[in-house]
């Protein structure tokens, strides 16, 4: 039985945002992912573009090719303006457990790609729960990373690097430079935001960790803690009104 192929997001957004590198404007890529308190949650993959990005893209609607995004579960919005000057495409997927995050975010651009080992965790005790998030973003192989292996085939020859390497060249700047990554994870209690940057040689271990004291332990702790200091105090003054007698 062949593998499941998975609707890599990145690759079908990266389509666009190579458009926009080629005509030297600014991309930023954020990846959001949160977990709620029953274990549920979602990852949301953005691309957004500035004014002159948009302007020399043309139609993005026409442009973008989600429909086994859509049929894997995730939903695209978007192209939509937002106040801090770019145009967003948003794609958003909910999962029903813990178990599921790192499912969901090898879905982003494949198992081999940016996003490694990611895992979510809870325990509970009569006195606490916790939560542990835990995974690797992995950037070294540049603008790359943000790739799909259809796109490289769809280009031809030395495919999304060589690209690259030409947009190098004309601009006179390396390509991370002209492209932002964010990724930010949240578990109950807890989040961390990391700005990775494209080829950087060494992967980013990602670690968010949060406990919570169970709120009616603490509240009977206080309790027994004040009867005993009232019950110390009535002590003392018995011990010192019988001593002046």
């Amino acid at each position: 039985m062949p593998a499941r192929r998975l609707p890599r997001l990145i690759g079908a957004l990266a389509a666009v945002a190579l458009v926009v590198l080629l005509t030297g404007c600014h991309v930023k890529v954020q990846v959001d992912a949160t977990v709620e308190r029953d274990g549920s949650g979602s990852v949301t993959v953005a691309v957004g573009l500035d004014h002159d990005a948009m302007g020399k893209v043309g139609d993005l609607r026409e442009q973008l090719h989600v429909d086994d995004l859509k049929a894997a579960g995730w939903t695209v919005t978007g192209p939509t303006p937002a106040d801090d000057g770019y145009t967003w495409v948003r794609a958003t997927k909910h999962f029903a457990t813990p178990s599921q995050l790192g499912e969901v975010m090898s879905e982003v651009n494949g198992p081999d790609g940016m996003f490694r080992d990611w895992k979510v965790t809870k325990s509970s005790s009569p006195w606490s729960t916790s939560w542990n998030a835990t995974g690797t973003i992995d950037l070294s192989k540049g603008v790359s990373s943000l790739s799909d292996p259809q796109l490289d085939k769809a280009l031809g020859g030395s495919g999304y690097g060589g690209v690259i390497h030409d947009i190098e060249q004309r601009e006179g700047k390396p390509i991370d430079q002209m492209v932002d990554v964010q990724v930010s994870v949240e578990v109950p209690g807890g989040s961390k935001v990391c700005t990775p940057t494209l080829g950087s040689a060494h992967p980013v271990p990602v670690h968010v960790t949060s406990t919570k004291v169970n709120a009616l332990l603490g509240i009977t702790v206080l309790a027994i803690s004040v009867s005993a200091l009232a019950f110390v105090l009535l002590f003392l003054r018995s011990r010192f009104v019988h001593h002046k007698r």
